[in-house]
């Protein structure tokens, strides 16, 4: 056999593979279906296709990188549902005619709803050992127990950035050390600060050891640290095009910390 036969017969044997699996993918999945499903061959480009795909209606990205948003979309609505702990209303994740849980042709395609989405407020519960003084507190738990829990706000401030204006620097340091910047539940016992007021004793909505109340409780920092810089920089650049959330309304009275600032 010719080298021109060999060559000539393993490209009629390739094609014919190539074609084979193609008749394969489209029986198994529709004629001209559209792949939706990621799988870890696909890069970056595939994944924030996706991403833009499922990504809300009402988001801001004018300016913004469509390759960091489109895989921020896909880390926070798809691989982690970002959503499902910080939005504030699980009842009402999505419109009504948009949600997915309910008969066609109400959840065709789902539809977050702007009033909720990310914007914190469910309540978690403790975490641990701690003080909570007065039982008519809403972080009041039970005696000998921690500080409710209470996701918070990740939508922008007016400055653009996320989680009310922690820029990519401090958010990175978040999702890789768990550095609780708003300081909402230390430890109870001494503490010493860096002003006129000296030393200072919290003896209220503290956190008792084990817990080490300079660290984010039950959000699962520890599991986004593993991430990669660009990863953690897709989820900060997606946040950062969501609309400013500012909570005035009940919720954010019964949890000042929610409350947002988007305008100066």
């Amino acid at each position: 056999m010719t080298l021109r036969t060999i060559v000539k017969t393993t490209l009629l044997k390739a094609t014919a593979a190539v074609a084979a699996a193609s008749i394969i993918a489209l029986v198994g999945g529709g004629l001209g279906s559209m792949k939706v499903h990621a799988d870890d061959s696909d890069s970056d480009q595939n994944l924030a296709a996706i991403g833009m795909r499922i990504a809300p209606k009402f988001l801001n990205t004018q300016g913004k990188d469509p390759t960091l948003v489109g895989l921020g979309s896909y880390l926070v609505n798809a691989a982690v549902d970002c959503n499902g702990c910080h939005g504030s209303d699980p009842a009402n994740e999505f419109l009504p005619t948009g949600n997915p849980y309910f008969r066609k042709p109400n959840n065709d395609p789902a539809q977050f709803n702007q009033a909720t989405y990310l914007n914190g407020g469910q309540n978690f519960g403790p975490a641990g050992p701690g003080i909570v003084k007065d039982p008519n507190s809403p972080l009041y738990a039970g005696p000998g127990l921690s500080p409710n829990i209470i996701t918070r706000n990740l939508t922008p401030d007016y400055t653009g950035y996320p989680s009310g204006g922690h820029d990519l620097y401090s958010f990175i340091n978040i999702m890789r050390t768990g550095h609780d910047y708003d300081s909402l539940h230390p430890n109870c016992g001494p503490a010493i600060t860096f002003g006129f007021n000296g030393k200072v004793d919290y003896e209220d909505n503290c956190f008792n050891p084990p817990v080490d109340g300079s660290l984010l409780q039950i959000m699962p920092w520890a599991k986004f640290r593993s991430m990669t810089d660009y990863q953690l920089t897709a989820i900060w650049t997606y946040l950062s095009t969501v609309p400013c959330n500012a909570h005035d309304d009940d919720l954010g009275k019964t949890y000042p910390w929610l409350q947002n600032k988007c305008t100066p």
